[in-house]
């Protein structure tokens, strides 16, 4: 073979090169986190890796342990909780919030605190709602959560990283988990946990003559297509260095911002879920609603077929959050995902565009005698 692809245990000179070059780009890769190297791993997905996770923890927990998990997850966020209690004995406790808050469903310390215990072993949740868009208080919750000897903390943060910095270390979290391919990059998802974590409580899953001393190492199953692991470096420069997490956020919440007021313009019209403001320490730009009298499956599909426009319409694979807490039903709910390649423009017109879909279709609902009465 005269030109070899790079091989990580190879003797050529070309692999020591490629295998140094990979090694800085792991550096770089983990420093979108504020993490350290040794601190990150690789999988194909977020459920994935969640589940790879837990067979790490799995030879330190047993029946006699709890574990906490918030009903606003992901159901990624969820499955690998689940299946993990279940083989074990464990008992799951389900963090909601608080009754009373309708649409805007939020996680608190108080609904919480009551749920710890010497028992408690981790405390799983989201770092935003992908249904409401709300930004859960991660640092108290870890502050709070830590107070328990040897207690950690588990943070989906796969509609976080979209829109804002990852700061591990900021967060003063355990494990921090999220998908490369809904933040603009190859199909991977990253995890990261901290070292002194990783020394006590993961097994390695790896072969036997491994040296389990990072986490890509525990938890690396085979080798990920390196490929795509080249890929998210250039990704990393064009959202910090070629766009700007400052710019980002500023853009992200201006057109926010429109499309909200738009909405809770027309309350006869629309129910918002989550915030009705743009303040981007309190949401990210994830806006969900429900149009009053019309199925949401209907109205999504109308804009889809009148316009370039695209909505997801259901529960967003987070069923708990959207029939559940917020009782739609089998109904569901509408969201439009900005990101801050959206414009303006585009804002204006899809308002525009789902204002006409609406009354299109409250019109071919309305009774004869009431279309004749308004034409007259």
């Amino acid at each position: 073979m005269s030109n070899p692809h790079m091989n990580l245990r190879g003797l050529d000179s070309k692999s020591h090169v490629d295998v140094k070059r990979r090694a800085a780009q792991y550096s770089r890769i983990a420093s979108f986190m504020n993490a350290d190297p040794d601190e990150i791993a690789f999988g194909l997905s977020t459920t994935g890796l969640l589940r790879t996770l837990t067979n790490s923890l799995r030879p330190n927990l047993n029946s006699d342990s709890e574990i906490v998990v918030s009903v606003l997850c992901h159901e990624a966020g969820i499955t690998a909780w689940r299946a993990l209690a279940k083989s074990l004995g464990i008992v799951i406790k389900w963090w909601a919030p608080p009754k009373g808050n309708g649409t805007d469903p939020r996680l608190t310390l108080g609904s919480l605190r009551p749920l710890l215990s010497p028992k408690t072993r981790l405390v799983a949740c989201g770092h935003v709602s992908n249904v409401t868009g709300t930004i859960e208080p991660i640092k108290e919750i870890a502050d709070l959560v830590h107070t328990i000897p040897g207690t950690m903390v588990c943070v989906d943060g796969v509609a976080w990283a979209p829109h804002r910095p990852i700061d591990v270390k900021s967060l003063d979290v355990d494990f921090y988990i999220f998908s490369w391919y809904k933040a603009f990059g190859p199909h991977l998802s990253q995890i990261y946990a901290r070292r002194r974590v990783q020394q006590r409580f993961l097994s390695s899953l790896n072969h036997y003559f491994f040296e389990p001393n990072t986490l890509s190492v525990k938890l690396g199953l085979g080798n990920h297509c390196i490929e795509l692991e080249h890929s998210v470096v250039p990704i990393i420069n064009y959202l910090e260095d070629q766009v700007g997490w400052e710019s980002i956020v500023g853009h992200e919440q201006a057109i926010t911002g429109y499309l909200l007021d738009y909405l809770t313009s027309n309350p006869d019209m629309y129910t918002v879920y989550g915030s009705h403001s743009s303040d981007p320490n309190d949401r990210v730009s994830l806006v969900s609603f429900s149009v009053n009298g019309l199925p949401s499956d209907r109205v999504a599909q109308e804009v889809h077929e009148t316009s370039a426009c695209r909505l997801i319409s259901g529960d967003c694979w987070s069923p708990r959050t959207v029939y559940d807490v917020l009782g739609r039903g089998d109904d569901g709910i509408i969201r439009a995902s900005l990101v801050h390649y959206n414009t303006m423009d585009e804002m204006r017109t899809f308002t525009q565009v789902l204002d006409q879909a609406v009354r299109r279709l409250r019109h071919r609902d309305s009774p004869p005698s009431a279309v004749h009465a308004a034409a007259g």
